[in-house]
């Protein structure tokens, strides 16, 4: 079961407290740089214990393969995938037929599509989901790997025919059959080891199949059917596309489903790799699908944030008040999250005044988000508890539009009449002004009203840029 954090029950855990045993998410988590000189890391530690944090590992952050194939089989969608196997796809095209020149240069380009498929299972592997870019590193540098399981065919091949002539064909099909079956295994092996003579170790590919257990035998199925693949769509487009498209085609799609395999593969090694005894890091973890949610959010009150959410979890709320006042004394509350945790903490506790002082800056955050639902319930709140509340011109301004599109018309206008009352020099009086003229027409149906109040408008701002739409209003009443 996926530990999730204690403070937001809906995101999956990140880190875990050795001593007070609370599992946290990045936003949760202190974060501390450590070294200097260009030689910097980032430390974690529990905002509560202030002891380092313990990252519980990719598996709580990831979904299992077999929820994932739909994004797995789109991996080579993307900008450096497509490049390679366009660039493959070209050049096998260019070089279709026989000779041994143009031989070369297929399998040449063969190896490169392999060596980044190859890549791509590294990265995968270690932890980063995104494709990896097209450099001098990704389609040249480490090439003995490629190699190696070249090494690894034709290991299997020479097998084959010794089988073949020792003890005939039924027995070449049973160990064709074993050799398809354990390849993932002997490929996983020669990644993760390097070792090619690893890697074709049965007692050590055998025993990986076994560590991983049944997800092997389904990562197996999937990896067949890939491999099948390239032929059934060869046939669909044989059939329903024109002649001289369909090599391109057929090219392009094997390619495609080699890099999916190798993507898949890498998966699988990233999911088991404890069970596998593969390293993997916290810093190389990157999974782009899931970066709103997985990915620490930037909130200026975040070392707020971290301090005052253990508090609250243990039902300190008095504390983390007093906590949140001293920590934002000279800088002051910045963020919408804090803001509204402040506000709640202040409202539960049922200390009124410092609720409704809070409250001004509270709706001006929740207006400059067009929050108009909780805006609006702050304010009423406010005012019941401190009929003098006053926020900003502006707060009262959106207040008062929200109310009148809700149908609340004479509380608009009250709303409207008090920002007149109490800002009379700012700029934005004249237009409010025309929202209690358009008040009175559309909604109280008194057009009268109406009229003397946009005539006043006219008069005593004349220059005001809202002229043009007060006549224009005042010709169709």
């Amino acid at each position: 079961m996926k530990k999730v954090c204690n403070y937001h029950p809906t995101r999956p855990a990140h880190w875990s407290c050795g001593q007070c045993g609370a599992f946290m998410c990045p936003e949760c988590v202190s974060e501390r740089e450590s070294g200097g000189f260009g030689d910097k890391s980032v430390l974690h530690f529990c905002p509560k214990c202030n002891v380092p944090a313990e990252w519980v590992g990719v598996s709580n952050l990831i979904d299992p393969f077999w929820k994932r194939l739909p994004k797995i089989f789109l991996y080579p969608i993307s900008m450096y995938p497509l490049i390679i196997l366009a660039v493959f796809t070209v050049v096998q095209c260019m070089f279709w037929g026989p000779g041994l020149f143009k031989a070369l240069v297929r399998g040449a380009a063969g190896m490169v599509l392999l060596k980044y498929a190859f890549e791509a299972l590294k990265a995968t592997a270690s932890g980063n989901l995104k494709q990896p870019p097209i450099n001098g590193e990704t389609v040249s540098q480490d090439i003995h790997i490629v190699l190696k399981q070249y090494g690894i065919i034709i290991a299997i091949i020479v097998a084959g025919i010794f089988i073949l002539a020792k003890y005939g064909p039924l027995l070449l099909i049973l160990f064709a059959l074993f050799s398809l079956f354990f390849l993932p295994s002997m490929i996983i092996l020669l990644v993760t080891s390097s070792s090619f003579f690893h890697a074709i170790n049965p007692v050590v590919f055998i025993g990986l199949t076994f560590r991983i257990g049944w997800p092997y035998l389904l990562m197996a199925f999937f990896l067949m059917l890939l491999q099948f693949a390239p032929a059934a769509a060869g046939q669909y487009i044989i059939e329903f596309f024109p002649q001289m498209i369909q090599l391109p085609m057929v090219i392009f799609m094997g390619g495609f489903y080699v890099i999916i395999s190798y993507h898949l593969m890498g998966y699988v090694i990233l999911q088991y790799h404890e069970r596998i005894g593969y390293q993997v890091d916290y810093e190389d973890f990157s999974d782009p699908s899931n970066k709103a949610a997985e990915t620490k959010s930037v909130d200026p009150d975040a070392p707020v944030l971290n301090a005052v959410n253990p508090l609250i979890q243990d039902g300190k709320l008095d504390e983390a008040i007093e906590l949140i006042k001293q920590m934002t004394e000279t800088q002051g509350i910045k963020g919408m999250n804090l803001s509204e945790r402040y506000y709640n903490l202040l409202k539960m506790r049922k200390r009124t005044a410092e609720m409704v002082e809070h409250g001004a800056r509270h709706l001006d955050l929740l207006v400059s988000e067009n929050n108009k639902d909780k805006a609006l319930k702050v304010y009423a709140e406010c005012l019941k508890a401190q009929p003098d509340f006053l926020p900003g011109a502006d707060a009262l301004f959106k207040v008062g539009s929200w109310l009148n599109e809700t149908g609340k018309s004479k509380p608009a206008l009250g709303v409207y009449n008090r920002l007149i009352k109490e800002y009379p020099q700012n700029p934005i009086v004249p237009k409010t002004y025309f929202r209690v003229a358009m008040i009175f027409h559309d909604r109280l149906m008194n057009p009268e009203k109406a009229r003397k109040m946009l005539g006043a408008i006219r008069n005593k701002y004349p220059d005001n840029d809202i002229i043009p739409v007060v006549e224009n209003y005042l010709a169709n009443i």
